[in-house]
């Protein structure tokens, strides 16, 4: 029988309150629509772990993006050191399920070649994408006045979040 992973959240100390839709739009590279395709990949390119999917586009609210893209989160599986599975969340954001649509909002890595979903806030999973949704309103609304964060202003590829202390549940 397979042990399930244990189970570690990490906190992100970001560079402005992305629960504000206003910083989140103005943050965001891209904000769309999407369904979760697959999973592609997982990496480690900071010593965390990150997941790779593949996310077929439905609809742009921001940005120019088309066809199939693939959408980092961060967060993912890794090995303790006596070879046991863990699962590690980024403030409790729920890795992406195959077959879901969400509405992301992303800061795109041109070396990576990937779009970074922002935590928690940046992968809002959607019951129904019509227009009516109170969380594509919301976006819809919120990107006709985005903030550009402070932290970003006259920078072209700033660091959207770092990662700061682990606390095991």
């Amino acid at each position: 029988m397979t042990k399930p992973p244990e189970l570690v959240h990490r906190q992100l100390n970001e560079i402005a309150d992305f629960s504000n839709p206003q910083l989140l739009a103005g943050a965001a590279d891209n904000v769309f629509i999407g369904e979760v395709i697959t999973e592609v990949s997982s990496r480690r390119p900071d010593g965390f772990p990150e997941t790779q999917y593949a996310v077929q586009l439905k609809k742009n609210l921001k940005g120019t993006l088309n066809g199939h893209i693939t959408v980092n989160q961060l967060g993912g599986f890794e090995k303790n050191p006596g070879g046991h599975r863990i699962l590690v969340l980024y403030n409790e954001d729920a890795l992406l399920k195959k077959g879901q649509t969400y509405l992301f909002a992303t800061r795109y890595l041109k070396s990576e070649k990937w779009h970074t979903a922002f935590s928690t806030h940046g992968t809002v999973e959607l019951k129904n994408t019509l227009e009516t949704n109170p969380s594509i309103q919301q976006m819809t609304q919120a990107l006709q006045s985005p903030i550009v964060p402070d932290a970003l202003k006259n920078k072209t590829n700033g660091t959207i979040q770092s990662s700061t202390e682990s606390v095991k549940k």
